[in-house]
């Protein structure tokens, strides 16, 4: 079982890309071990597992500063637990291609960036300079981080948690990015969207990686199945001519033909036409369920 983990670590080493320093170490069946996923965070080393966690000797093999534990659940969900290392330095940074991100395994559930998000920001940054980039359901801004250092001309990001705006900022100032032309909306993502829609707001990239199901106390529930084509409606109103949507979603039950007729039923209802969309695979690390779909819309 060890060499397994040691034989993944070995192979993954080799091909991160420059400047980075955080990745899926182990992914579950694929690697050999069905229902265990090993994330490597600067060296700090997140176990996560459904069900039982089979014993592993990770105090032996590639070097670790901490090893952190987290059961995977859909109710009661948990931070993780330290079982090796300084608990107390819960609160790390990491570099993702030369960029700086705040990682806090005490902070919950999350730890304060998605990993399989990787190549996606990665081309955020390649695309954004001079553009007007608005991130929705941003968590801790990961994507603006990456068009802001890209060039952007501004970024703006929605989300409902005012403290993992104040994540995003922190991400912000870790990059030595000046916030003047940055904007940090709390709330609902479809009221912003209606408010930018009233105001004139135009955007000429628009990133969508919405949770599979949220609950705001306010304004009801989100359901990715119920709701993403009203999304994507709302969204095509405020593109750019020639503009781009990134529109994802994690829900594994939510089959990738049915996630595109929704792109493609929203996109018609703002009455806009889509040029072109290209899909983009997860990261190499993630050798498993190809659980992320994640598809790039030109909208005319």
């Amino acid at each position: 079982m060890d060499k397994l983990i040691k034989s993944a670590f070995l192979d993954r080493k080799e091909k991160i890309p420059f400047g980075t320093d955080s990745y899926r170490v182990f992914d579950g069946q694929s690697d050999g071990i069905k229902n265990v996923y090993i994330d490597n965070f600067a060296d700090h080393w997140l176990v996560s597992y459904n069900d039982v966690l089979p014993p592993l000797d990770l105090d032996d093999g590639p070097f670790k500063k901490s090893i952190w534990i987290k059961e995977l659940k859909h109710e009661g969900k948990a931070a993780p637990k330290c079982v090796y290392g300084d608990s107390k330095l819960s609160n790390i940074v990491i570099t993702e291609n030369n960029s700086l991100f705040e990682i806090d395994f005490s902070s919950g559930y999350s730890q304060g960036l998605f990993l399989d998000q990787r190549d996606n920001r990665s081309e955020i940054k390649k695309i954004s300079k001079d553009k007007k980039v608005l991130n929705c359901f941003s968590y801790t801004c990961g994507f603006s981080v990456m068009a802001a250092l890209g060039g952007a001309k501004s970024t703006t990001s929605i989300d409902l948690s005012r403290g993992y705006l104040d994540w995003g900022k922190r991400n912000f100032t870790l990059n030595n990015i000046d916030c003047s032309d940055h904007f940090f909306c709390k709330g609902d993502v479809f009221r912003w969207l209606k408010q930018f829609k009233q105001k004139g707001r135009q955007y000429d990239i628009i990133i969508l990686d919405p949770p599979s199901f949220s609950r705001d106390g306010k304004k009801g529930t989100f359901s990715v199945v119920k709701d993403y084509s009203h999304l994507i409606e709302l969204s095509a109103k405020l593109v750019e001519p020639m503009g781009w949507i990134l529109a994802c979603t994690n829900h594994k039950k939510y089959k990738h033909q049915a996630f595109l007729d929704s792109i493609e039923l929203g996109v018609n209802s703002a009455r806009k036409k889509i040029i072109g969309t290209h899909s983009m695979p997860m990261p190499f690390d993630f050798s498993g369920e190809n659980y992320l779909k994640s598809i790039w819309v030109q909208i005319s």
